[in-house]
Formats: C-alpha cells, structure tokens, sequence
C-alpha cells in the first residue's frame, strides 16, 4: 500500500478513511491555536493508533499553514542513547520547520543534513537556526552531556522566542523507559516543554503516562467493534483484498481494535495473494502472523527489549501459566521466586512488562492480559514452541484448528453482546425514581399488562399507583469485576452489579445485583433457582449485606419460579419489561408549552409570613383548575405547614423557599424545596414542635394530602405532595 499521497504528508491514512477520531482530532487541533501555551498528556491503549493521530493532525495543521509549525517526533525502538535522540530530535525540528516555512513537505522526505537545512531555511529564519546548528555541533567538546541534551531539546522553545509558533507532539515516550538514564531524559523533556511557552502533546503508553503530571490528559482507546470494522474494509480496499461481511466482523471482533496489528495482517494478505472471504482464509493469515510474521516479530522485539535473554524462557512460562490458571493472576512475590533474579533487577523488568502490557500489576498481584487475544495466542505458540519443545507443525497445525474453531464462538459471543440490554448502564441510570411497580415485578405484569398492545401497556403504566422507589445507584460496573468466578458462566455485560443508597441523601446503603439469563419460555424453577444461588454467591463473595437480586427472562417466570424470586426478595422481569424500564428512565419527551401552561413556578422569601403568599397563589391555581373548595383548603394548609417548616428548621443559607405546582387533569403536585440542614440530618426534637398547629408536623401534611414524600437532595429538602381531583379508583 502506498504509504505518502498527495493528501498526506506524514500520515498513512487518506484523511476520509481516518475513522472514529473527529473529538480527539478537534481537540487536539484547537489546542494547537490556543493562545495560553499548554500541554496535554495523551494515554494510548496498545495499538489504539496514537501514532496515526498525531500525523493527522500534523498533515491538517501543515496544510493550513496559518502560522503554527507542526511539530511530531517520535522516539524509536532501536532509541539508547539521549544524546542522540535529542540530536535526531533537533534534526527533524529543523527539517520540519523549514519545510513549513518553504510549503514545500517533500522537503522531509529528503532527509536533509544541518548544513542544507542552513542554505534552505528563509533568511528571516536564518539567524536563530544557524545558532541552533551550531550547537548541535558542541557535543564532543560539552561537559556535561545533560546540558547539551536539554539545549537540544529546547529547540522549540528557541523557535518561540524567535517569535515562531509551534505545536510539539512528541510520541511514543514509553520507550523512553528502555534508555539508560531514560528517566532523567523524559523528565528534562517534560520541564522544558513546560516552561517553553509551546502549545504541547506528550504521547505514550497509558501506564506509562499515567499520572505522571498535573498537566491535563486525555485517553486513547481502542476503536469500538462498528468503526473497527469500517477500517478493515479500507484496508481491503486499499490493499485489494476480497472480504465479506462475515468475514469483516471476524477480522473486527479478533483484533479488537488493534489497528497496528490490523494492518500487519492486511500487509501480510496482500504479500501472500490472499482475498479473505472465508474464515478459513482468515485463520490461515491470522496463522502465520502469530507463528513469525510481522505480529509476533513485533512482540519478540518488544520482549527482548523489556526481558533479558536469561529471563526469557522464564517470563514465557510464567505468562503462559497465568493465561491457564482460574484467576488469570498470581503474587508478585511468586514470580520473583520462580525467576531468581535480584530486587533491582526485577523490579526494573516488572515495570517494563506492565507499561508494555505484557502482564498487569496492582495490589501486589500479576495478572494476565487475558482481553488482549492476539498477545494470548502469541504466549500460548511461543510457550509451547520454545518451553515444550513441540513439532512446529503439531503447534502450528492445532493453533490454526484452535483458531477456526473459535471463529463462530467469537461473532456468537457478539452477536449475543449486541443483543444484551446493558444492565451496567440501566442499573447506573437509577436515581431514586418512582417507576410503575409492573415495570419491574412480572407477577404484576403478568397479572394485568401481558397480551396487551405496546401502547395499552404504556397507558397503563403511565396511570399506575402502584409504584416502586428505585435506589439511588452511584457505581455501577460488570458482576465479573468483583467476582470473576462468574464470568465462567455468564457474558460479562449480560451481569452488573451496583451500589448505592436506597434514600435520599445518600443514606441506607444497598447493593443490585442483575442477570439477563436465556430461556425460550417463561423460566423455571430450578433455573430461578440456579441463577439466584449463583448471584447470591457474589454477594456473599464480596461482603454485602444489603443486597437485592433482579433477574431478567426473555418471557418472564412461571409461577413456581416467581415463587422463588418472592421468598429471595429478588426481583423477576421479562426483557419487554426491562426494555419499557429503560424507555421510562430515559425520559419522557421535553414537555411542550401547552404542557408547560400547567407549570407555576414561584420563589419567596422566609418569614413575616411569606407563606401566606404561596397559599394565596396555589388558591388561585387550584380554583382555575375546578378544585373543590374543601380541596382547596387542604392544599393551602398542607402548603402552609411545609413553608413554616422549612422556615423553623432548615438554617436555610439563601433563606428562600424555592415551590413548584403541576397540575394536570388528575392531579395538582406540590412541591416545596429549601437549601440548608436536611431533615435527615436534624433530631426527633427539632422537627416536633410543641405548640400549637404546628406540632402536627408531617402527620398533617400526610393527612390533608393524597400522597406526601420528602426527598433529602445534597444541600437541602424536597417536599412533594400531591392532591387528586377526584377520589383513586
């Protein structure tokens, strides 16, 4: 494939074909005009196509040459000197730089010396690079080989003073790791760069950029499966290889976004003569690369850089054992044991496997890249060819039956992923509403709404009484992060569990946790049974006490398997249910204004008997609604009685009353809100006053209303009540 078009400069992608990367392009170009100098740290997934980012970005800002040089420097695997590096780093500024101010980008491809790019820079340039190139030519006679290195590296700095703007992206910076006195480089590159007064982005390996400056960040993850699947078909195109649509989403889900891998296997496709139109065609690639093509020469490079060649065979089995074990880790201390190196070394070695993502570290654990496929199947072949010692072509031949045979598991397990409902993000979206109790209980569901017309069962969701509170959920993530055991029987997104708080105010702690399991009728007892037990044991794994089940059928539960879910104070319900839940929660459409004609808002101030203004306001409202006078009352003393609350009680800070009345054909809904002390957070004697009306409290409010609650917000109380027109039936 062509690597430079006449739409490219330092990119390899045609910028139509670069996929799924506008916010981070905007981003990144805007911060290149900012006017206040500022950096920015980007964190890389492995493969995630930083490298590809910057280039654009480098490509757009030179073709729009509006007076900001675009700066990209990358350091390279072969990198183990800082002296040099930061030559090179010079070199290519200077190359870059002149070829901005010529409008001339072949001039990079030229590769050209100091002394050319001193005859080819503009003369109003010339003075300040003829400095720098002189300086570059100091090393033999410098002193201190730190001083040269940061005089280099401040390059770009120079160009500013010389009133030159510039945009750096330097990339790659985890290799910098590899470097005998790697830390002092990228830190003396990091001090420059933040004094400098250049619009920066400093690339690298997310758990090596992790936290390593205050400067701002932003992630870069692998693409997700639709737009990864969009860059395979241009790297069909552009390589001229034959796919399919099945064959497509193989390549997408078995690379998982990987795009440098992605296009080490399309490369090595198109060198074979291979179309990939079956799957066959695209294991037997696939094959090849993990068993010495480019892919595994790329993990061999990177091993032998961050393991020595004494440790190797070690690492490899340790890796291998890992990706074989139940847990997928074991004690850091372990692996020190088994390899018998000394603390430094290990230490030092540990490290680099991390930030290179051969393992994970945390907690004084070592834990397997088990999501990572292609790195498995690489320490898998190379474990059993180099530490069991078995015939290539066994290893080999069974690899490729191992890989065809995971091919239709794989789609089916995406397939069944696209299919799932996203518990995680429908637990997390819980905050406290009211929803209709046949929302979620399939008893009650199935008692009065199954057979029901889609819209009959939304009208009678919509008027339901019966209704329950929903748990204020504040994290929420799969069941397999906090029991992986589970994952050995459930897709990991098919499991959630969440924590939060059952009241207001964050008070009363409690745990949902949420299965989406299959059966083609409604479920029986004995599978009730089995998942409530099986989610019941994480609870009981990770220590919650407070804890509710909720589990969802296709088609719901018999009545022996609702049986079940009563006496566990579990919760059962149909996927058409938790698919209406998810419709509730979203939101009802913005109201329009003739909704909104209904809506009084009205702010007051504490004391002097404000309240009397509220009151005569919700008179008026409820009288032009034809409420009875006997309503009317009711509504203005229960009005009355909260504002006198809220006045007495809450050491309000603002001291206002913020009210709000709904009224609509069925009901008028009151609500009163105050900054301040909440009432959870006030004693049994503050809140019963003892004289007078006023001693009623609460029982008064709830004894002139339908339907009275009192909700606890951050700062403050909510009181919500509500009056009916007519009597429920």
């Amino acid at each position: 494939m062509k690597r430079r078009t006449e739409n490219t400069i330092l990119a390899t992608v045609e910028p139509e074909q670069f996929v799924g990367r506008s916010p981070a392009l905007d981003r990144l170009t805007t911060l290149a005009h900012s006017s206040d100098a500022f950096g920015l740290d980007m964190l890389s997934a492995p493969g995630a196509g930083a490298s590809e980012l910057l280039k654009q970005v480098f490509d757009i800002l030179f073709r729009e040459n509006d007076g900001v040089v675009p700066f990209y420097f990358r350091l390279r695997r072969t990198d183990r000197n800082a002296g040099d590096v930061a030559q090179r780093f010079l070199l290519e500024f200077l190359t870059q730089t002149v070829a901005y101010s010529r409008r001339d980008p072949s001039i990079i491809d030229s590769a050209p010396d100091l002394n050319e790019l001193a005859r080819l820079a503009l003369p109003a340039d010339g003075l300040w690079i003829d400095r720098l190139i002189e300086s570059s030519h100091a090393r033999e006679n410098a002193d201190d080989e730190r001083s040269f290195i940061r005089s280099l590296l401040s390059a770009p700095a120079r160009a500013v003073t010389n009133g030159v703007g510039v945009f750096a992206m330097i990339d790659d910076l985890e290799r910098s790791a590899l470097m005998p006195s790697g830390e002092q480089f990228f830190a003396d590159l990091r001090e420059i760069f933040d004094r400098a007064g250049v619009n920066f982005v400093l690339a690298g390996a997310r758990r090596f950029m992790f936290g390593v400056s205050p400067a701002g960040s932003m992630s870069l993850d692998p693409l997700d499966f639709q737009e990864t699947g969009k860059v395979v078909e241009d790297l069909a195109a552009a390589f001229e290889i034959t796919i399919n649509d099945q064959t497509r989403d193989l390549i997408a889900v078995q690379f998982g976004g990987d795009l440098r891998n992605l296009h080490s296997f399309f490369s090595a496709a198109a060198e074979q003569g291979e179309d990939l139109n079956t799957f066959r065609s695209v294991e037997d690639v696939y094959k090849d690369e993990i068993f010495g093509g480019r892919i595994s020469r790329s993990f061999d490079a990177d091993l032998q850089l961050v393991v020595s060649e004494s440790n190797r065979v070690g690492v490899l089995s340790l890796m291998f054992d890992m990706l074989n074990s139940p847990s997928g880790r074991v004690p850091l201390a372990s692996w020190q044991r088994r390899l018998a190196i000394g603390e430094t070394e290990f230490r030092l070695m540990m490290e680099r496997l991390n930030i290179f993502e051969f393992i994970g570290l945390q907690s004084g654990d070592v834990w397997a890249e088990n999501a990572n496929r292609i790195l498995s199947d690489y320490i898998r072949g190379r474990h059993r060819l180099e530490v069991d010692a078995d015939p290539r072509a066994l290893v080999v031949g069974e690899a490729l039956t191992e890989y065809l045979k995971r091919a239709p598991a794989l789609l089916g397990r995406l397939y069944r992923r696209n299919s799932a409902l996203g518990l995680r993000d429908l637990l997390a979206s819980f905050n406290l509403q009211e929803v209709p109790a046949a929302s979620l209980e399939y008893s009650k569901f199935k008692a009065k709404l199954k057979g029901l017309s889609q819209s009959e069962i939304e009208a009678e969701l919509e008027s339901a009484h019966d209704r329950i509170t929903l748990p204020q959920i504040v994290y929420a993530a799969d069941t397999s992060d906090f029991y992986p055991k589970i994952s050995e029987i459930i897709d990991d997104e098919r499991s959630s569990i969440a924590l939060g708080f059952e009241q207001t105010g964050y008070q009363k702690e409690t745990v949902w946790i949420a299965a989406e399991i299959d059966s083609k009728l409604e479920a029986n007892r004995d599978l009730t049974e089995f998942w409530c037990d099986r989610l019941e044991m994480a609870a009981l794994s990770c220590g919650f006490e407070n804890y509710r089940l909720w589990v969802i059928a296709p088609e719901g539960f018999d009545d022996e398997a609702i049986a079940v879910l009563d006496a566990r104070n579990a919760y059962g319900s149909s996927r058409r249910q938790a698919e209406m839940l998810t419709k509730i929660l979203k939101g009802d459409e913005p109201k329009t204004i003739e909704d909104r004609s209904n809506e009084y808002e009205i702010v007051v101030p504490m004391g002097d008997d404000t309240e009397m203004i509220a009151a005569h306001a919700v008179e008026d409202i409820a009288r032009k609604h034809n409420y009875s006078p006997k309503s009317i009352n009711q509504i203005k003393t229960a009005l009355v009685e909260a504002c006198i609350n809220a006045t007495e009680h809450s050491l309000s800070p603002d001291r206002r009353i913020y009210q709000t009345f709904v009224v609509d054909d069925e009901k008028i809904t009151v609500t009163v809100a105050n900054r301040g002390i909440r009432l959870l957070d006030r004693s049994v004697q503050e809140v019963v006053p003892t004289e007078g009306r006023r001693g009623w409290g609460l029982k008064l409010m709830k004894g002139l209303m339908d339907d009275v609650r009192i909700e606890q917000s951050d700062d403050g109380t909510r009181v919500t009540m509500i009056k009916y027109n007519a009597p429920r039936s």
